[in-house]
């Protein structure tokens, strides 16, 4: 816990309280990392403009307690990126796809929650989420994270290791067939072929953990775990039971990975272009949520019938074919059910996916091409 002690056009003076909940586990790691020449609490800062927020202040500390823990606690991520070698990229994609994962997943997981029961119940946005705090509290919200988590973190880690490297071979490919410059829809062609794959891969593993966290969140009370869920279902429907769904998964992800990822680049490329010669050739943490934010608003409504369909295959007791669902959603509610849940269906994706793409390029420190 942080107090500015003086404040002037010089310096800020800045300090960890002693607050008496810090458990002296966290103080002394808190210690450890804040190390400096004269003591271990107090940071000294270069000027910074005093005009600025109390935000943008904090946000521009570059300290020296920061400079000394960086030469003894190497970030990771941009330590195997720096290698120069092909595990090494892939070590750096990985270990930001689940940094980045973590993030993006704990920020949608309430918001999905409500979603998948009102598709299941219809109604409004607003019952919808009074059942869920109904049946188990503003716990309820976030009872399925751990399941998302496992879905979501390898699913991440394995999407976006996957993706670059086959981004950059269909972007070859390209190149090669063309005795010019590729066109913009050519890239963009070769970038959605690249994220379907990758998609494609990455649900083999993200389907299990989307299984138990569909049917948690429209029953709180029905596992009382992750790791129960699975079991359970094994036991009911064999192994083959946890991929329940991974046919609509299919068909839902696949265009929506594809268009997230192709639309992303495409913008961050137009946003490094207008930077000329001036850009650090970057896209930054806040262009990245914007362009991300843009990006899930097309992918969503184009993709919103099909995730309807989903939820409806992951929650039926019994197997159903796609085309059987969907006649029979359409006949008894109307067309208009696909629809529903709409607002937070892309409130989902926006903040899922413009967060996930801004931490995985923060972490990984991309240029434009290995977004």
């Amino acid at each position: 816990i942080y107090f500015i002690k003086n404040c002037n056009e010089n310096y800020y003076t800045m300090t960890i309280t002693r607050a008496s909940f810090i458990t002296p586990l966290l103080r002394a790691t808190l210690s450890l990392l804040l190390i400096t020449k004269t003591t271990a609490r107090e940071i000294v800062t270069p000027k910074i403009n005093p005009s600025t927020n109390p935000i943008s202040r904090l946000l521009a500390l570059k300290t020296r307690a920061g400079a000394e823990s960086r030469l003894l606690f190497p970030n990771p991520v941009k330590w195997l990126g720096n290698m120069g070698t092909r595990a090494g990229d892939t070590g750096s994609d990985i270990l930001a796809g689940a940094g980045a994962a973590m993030v993006a997943y704990t920020i949608a997981t309430p918001f999905e929650t409500v979603k998948t029961v009102n598709q299941m119940a219809g109604g409004r946005t607003r019952d919808a989420l009074q059942s869920v705090l109904d049946r188990g509290g503003k716990r309820g919200l976030m009872r399925p994270l751990k399941a998302m988590w496992t879905a979501g973190v390898p699913y991440s880690m394995i999407l976006y290791s996957v993706y670059r490297p086959l981004k950059a071979a269909t972007r070859r490919a390209v190149h090669a067939t063309r005795e010019g410059d590729a066109s913009e829809a050519e890239i963009f062609a070769a970038d959605l072929l690249a994220a379907a794959g990758a998609e494609l891969i990455g649900l083999v593993a993200y389907t299990p953990g989307e299984l138990v966290a569909k049917r948690m969140m429209a029953d709180p009370t029905r596992y009382p775990g992750t790791l129960a869920a699975l079991r359970s279902i094994v036991a009911e429907k064999g192994v083959t039971g946890i991929f329940t769904g991974l046919g609509a998964c299919l068909a839902r992800d696949l265009p929506y990975t594809a268009l997230q990822f192709a639309i992303f680049d495409a913008l961050a490329s137009r946003v490094l272009s207008s930077h000329g010669s001036d850009g650090d050739g970057t896209v930054s943490f806040g262009q990245s949520l914007a362009i991300g934010a843009g990006a899930a608003v097309v992918a969503s409504v184009a993709t919103l019938p099909i995730d309807a369909v989903k939820s409806q295959m992951m929650l039926a007791s019994e197997k159903v074919s796609i085309p059987a669902l969907v006649s029979k959603v359409v006949s008894t509610e109307g067309p208009g059910a696909l629809f529903r849940g709409l607002p937070t269906y892309m409130t989902i994706n926006i903040c899922k996916w413009s967060s996930s793409q801004a931490v995985f390029n923060h972490l990984r420190g991309s240029t434009e091409g290995d977004h």
